[in-house]
């Protein structure tokens, strides 16, 4: 606190600890006597402290305040499992470095050494982007040291070649092609897949509470999915189950459907087959908005899958419709 006198009275001001043009940022305080000194004195203290503070967090203390927060305890348990593997990359990468010094030259030189593994890189930004976002709200930090940054090309799961969704569909391997049906032909995650139960499945509908959005979804069974659950023995439990008869894992389908697809000679993952029924739904020629409603996306993520579109395909249904008018 510095005391100023001036014609014959004294004025207080607090140093906030800010620096602007090269000049101490100093704050007028009340009167020292009077009812209002101690309430400023405190609420400027106690932001000066916070700020020190926030000047000496390093990563892994904001990331530790980060998980204990509402923000993260609300996500999806599938989330939080991808985020804590990325939120543990950024730790191990900057592990001492405060966070109000960390510069978006910082988070692009950790991306560029990630760039052999887009799908990686852009899921490691999104995961820094959500923690610097809650930090910024918070006041650790002034900015966030992702935004700006664009996504590296080539880093989203690609649709499943339409040669091994075919074989898919139709696999021998039973587990495979229980697995293949479900996802594509109800465009649902493979965590909401893997959560269905036989009482889910009622009057030619399959009921879905996704475990991202928590978003309560009926969604119609296509032909071709329910000639194939009607070859599975239905009872009480999830659909997909292990050949011991355990519920199968989100690890275990993982590994199914990768071996299957690289054998077919083009290793995909499993959201591959999500785009395919995008897809496949507005190129029979379904609005984005009756996509939305059976894959439970947002308009915006349908629109943006909509860009792999067959362009051949679709100038053919085109013309198709254009010659059925004449």
């Amino acid at each position: 606190m510095k005391r100023v006198r001036s014609k014959g009275r004294e004025y207080l001001y607090f140093d906030t600890g800010k620096v602007v043009d090269g000049k101490r940022l100093m704050t007028r305080l009340p009167p020292l006597r009077s009812m209002e000194f101690g309430g400023s004195y405190a609420a400027l203290m106690g932001h000066r402290n916070r700020k020190t503070r926030s000047a000496l967090m390093t990563v892994p203390v904001l990331v530790d305040l980060y998980q204990r927060g509402a923000a993260y305890g609300a996500l999806a348990t599938a989330s939080r499992k991808l985020y804590d593997i990325y939120l543990r990359r950024l730790e191990k990468a900057l592990p001492t470095a405060p966070v109000t010094g960390i510069t978006r030259g910082d988070m692009r030189t950790l991306l560029d050494k990630m760039a052999v593994t887009p799908g990686a890189a852009n899921a490691f930004l999104r995961t820094s982007g959500a923690l610097f976002a809650w930090a910024v709200e918070r006041e650790h930090i002034a900015k966030n040291p992702c935004d700006g940054i664009a996504p590296m090309a080539g880093g989203e799961h690609e649709p499943w070649p339409a040669g091994v969704l075919r074989a898919g569909l139709a696999a021998e391997d039973a587990a495979v092609r229980l697995l293949v049906n479900l996802l594509y032909y109800t465009a649902q995650r493979l965590g909401d897949v893997l959560g269905m139960q036989w009482s889910d499945v009622e009057d030619d509908r399959i009921t879905v509470v996704q475990d991202k959005t928590k978003k309560p979804m009926k969604i119609p069974i296509h032909s071709a999915l329910k000639a194939e659950l009607a070859t599975r023995s239905q009872s009480e439990g999830p659909i997909c189950l292990t050949i011991h008869g355990k519920p199968m894992r989100d690890d275990n389908a993982r590994k199914i459907l990768k071996a299957f697809s690289a054998s077919a000679g083009a290793p995909s993952v499993p959201h591959g087959l999500r785009k395919n029924a995008v897809i496949a739904l507005l190129e029979a020629g379904c609005s984005a908005a009756q996509t939305a409603a059976v894959s439970g996306q947002s308009l915006l993520m349908v629109e943006h899958y909509a860009k792999q579109r067959d362009q051949s395909a679709l100038a053919d249904a085109a013309m198709l419709r254009w010659e059925n008018r004449t």
